[in-house]
C-alpha cells in the first residue's frame, strides 16, 4: 500500500485535521505488531476489542488510529461507523489504484492449494501476489490486499465464507477481473443450510466480476454450474474427471518423474508433467483453465506447477522410517475427506493403510449422515486401521458395515501409539486429517516424534 493519510480518510468516508499528506505504507490490527508509521485499526472481535489497545499501538509507533468510538490520543483519530467495514472499503480503494489483474478463488475444498498453485504459475509469467495461507475473510482479505505494492501483474486471493452475505461483502472488496470456483461440498452447513445454499452463496462471487472479466467454473458439480449460469458473466468450464468442458483432464499417468496429466484445452490436447505432490486433477484443471485464459502458455503452466510446494498441513507427505506420513490436518469437510482418503489409498499401493481421522465440524443437521457416509467410504478402502477422534464416532462406526480392519475411537496420541507401535517396521501410509478444532496436528507431531 502507498497512500496519503488524506487518501485513506477519504476512502473510508472519514476526516482528519492534520498530517494530511503523510504517506502510509502499512496498516495493522495487532497493537503488538505495530511498526513505526502504521495506521492502527481498532477491530472489534468476538473476544477482544481493538479500542482497548489503541494507546499501546500509538506507543509502539502508530501514526494514526481508525476507531468507531472517540479516543483521546496524540495522533489523528479517523472516526468510522464500523472499523471492519472501513478496512474493507480501504482495501477496495487500494485495489482500484492497483494495475494488477485480480483473480478471486473460492470453493469448498482445495481453495488454498489452488490459490498457491495459480500464484506460482502466474509468477512464472509475470509478477504475482497472494494472500498468506488462508487469510480469506472480511479481515484477512483486506489486510492481504493492503500488503501488496500495487505494481504486480496479478493478485490471486482466496475467499472463504460461512454464512449468507459473506460472499457479497468479500466480492465487493475484491472486485475481481476473473474468478474461479473449484467445487462445492457439504461444509459450513450450520450457516449455509444445504448444498444448494453453498452453491447459491459461492456463485455470488460472479456478481462482482468486472464487466469484461470471466469466471472459471467446475462442470463436475451440477448445482454449482446451474447457479453460475444465472450470472451475466462469461463462463469458462473445467473438469477434473474428463467431463465435457472447455478444459478437461482426460488422463492421469504416474511416472518416475511425477504425474503426467493429459488436458483437453479448448479442443487441443496438452500434456503436463508435474511433481507427484500435484495429485488432484480437479486442481490442475482449475489452474490450467484460469492461467491459459489469462494468456499463459501451456509450457509456462507446466513450469509453474513443477515449482509448486505443498502448503503446510495440506496433504504434506513425509517419510518417517518405513512409513509415509501424510499431514492433512488443517481442516476437513466431506469433499476434502473423501479426496484425501482416496489419494492416501492410491499412495499405499497395497501396503498397510492407517487412517487417523477427526470429526468434520460445522455440518449442522447433516453431521450424523456425513459421518455415517465417512464410515461407508472407509469401509470401501483397503485400510487396516481407522482411528477416530471427536464426536460422531458412533455414526462413523455405523457406516463401517463390511469393514475388515480395526476401528477405534481415541482421545490421545498415546492410545494411537499403543495400538500401532508394533507395526513400525512393516511400512505403509498413515493419513492424519480432521476439522480445525480437532487439532489433529497434535496427533501427527506426536506420532512423527515417537515413530522415528
Amino acid at each position: 500500500m502507498n497512500m496519503t493519510l488524506q487518501d485513506i480518510a477519504a476512502a473510508m468516508g472519514a476526516s482528519i485535521d492534520q498530517d494530511h499528506e503523510r504517506v502510509i505504507s502499512r496498516v495493522s490490527i495487532d497493537s503488538r505488531a505495530v511498526q513505526q508509521g502504521d495506521v492502527f485499526f481498532c477491530i472489534v472481535g468476538q473476544k477482544l476489542d481493538g479500542h482497548e489497545f489503541a494507546r499501546q499501538a500509538v506507543d509502539n509507533g502508530a501514526c494514526a488510529v481508525v476507531s468507531s468510538a472517540p479516543l483521546d490520543l496524540p495522533v489523528p483519530v479517523l472516526m468510522v461507523r464500523d472499523t471492519t467495514l472501513a478496512l474493507g472499503r480501504l482495501a477496495r480503494n487500494w485495489r482500484e489504484r492497483s494495475k494488477a489483474r485480480v483473480i478471486g478463488v473460492s470453493g469448498s475444498a482445495g481453495k488454498t492449494t489452488v490459490k498457491e498453485m495459480l500464484a506460482q504459475v502466474l509468477s512464472a509469467h509475470g509478477t504475482a501476489a497472494k494472500n498468506f495461507r488462508n487469510l480469506n475473510n472480511q479481515i484477512g482479505l483486506p489486510m492481504s490486499m493492503l500488503e501488496m505494492s500495487g505494481t504486480e501483474d496479478f493478485w490471486v486471493l482466496e475467499l472463504g465464507i460461512s454464512r449468507p452475505g459473506d460472499m457479497d461483502e468479500l466480492g465487493y472488496i475484491l472486485a475481481p477481473d476473473a474468478a474461479v470456483l473449484i467445487n462445492i461440498g457439504a461444509c459450513h452447513l450450520e450457516g449455509l443450510g444445504s448444498l444448494e445454499g453453498v452453491a447459491a452463496q459461492k456463485s455470488v462471487l460472479l456478481d462482482h466480476v468486472r464487466g469484461d472479466g470471466f469466471a472459471c467454473v467446475s462442470a463436475d458439480y451440477p448445482l454449482l454450474a446451474q447457479e453460475c449460469a444465472k450470472r451475466p458473466v462469461r463462463l469458462v468450464t473445467f473438469s477434473g474427471c474428463g467431463a465435457a468442458a472447455d478444459y478437461t483432464c482426460t488422463g492421469q499417468e504416474n511416472t518416475q518423474e511425477g504425474i503426467c496429466y493429459t488436458l483437453r484445452a479448448r479442443g487441443k490436447d496438452v500434456r503436463l508433467l508435474v511433481p507427484a505432490t500435484v495429485h488432484v486433477s480437479e486442481n490442475v484443471a482449475a489452474v490450467a483453465a484460469m492461467a491459459m485464459e489469462l494468456g499463459v502458455p501451456a509450457r509456462t503452466v507446466e513450469a509453474g506447477l513443477a515449482a509448486f510446494s505443498p502448503v503446510a498441513q495440506r496433504f504434506v507427505q513425509n517419510r518417517v522410517g518405513a512409513w509415509l506420513f501424510i499431514d492433512d490436518t488443517y481442516n476437513a469437510n466431506p469433499v476434502s475427506m473423501a479426496r484425501s482418503i482416496r489419494e492416501a489409498e492410491r499412495l499405499a499401493l497395497g501396503r498397510r493403510l492407517v487412517l487417523v481421522l477427526g470429526e468434520m465440524r460445522e455440518l449442522g443437521e447433516d453431521s450424523g449422515r456425513a459421518h455415517r457416509e465417512l464410515g461407508e467410504l472407509v469401509a470401501g478402502t483397503a485400510a487396516t486401521h481407522c482411528f477416530f477422534h471427536g464426536r460422531h464416532g458412533a455414526e462413523v462406526q455405523s457406516g463401517l458395515a463390511g469393514f475388515k480392519g480395526v476401528f477405534q475411537t481415541i482421545g490421545t496420541a498415546e492410545e494411537l501409539l499403543q495400538v500401532l507401535g508394533d507395526l513400525r517396521g512393516e511400512g505403509g501410509v498413515m493419513l492424519f486429517k480432521g476439522s480445525r478444532g480437532c487439532r489433529m496436528e497434535q496427533y501427527y507431531s506426536y506420532m512423527e516424534r515417537a515413530w522415528a
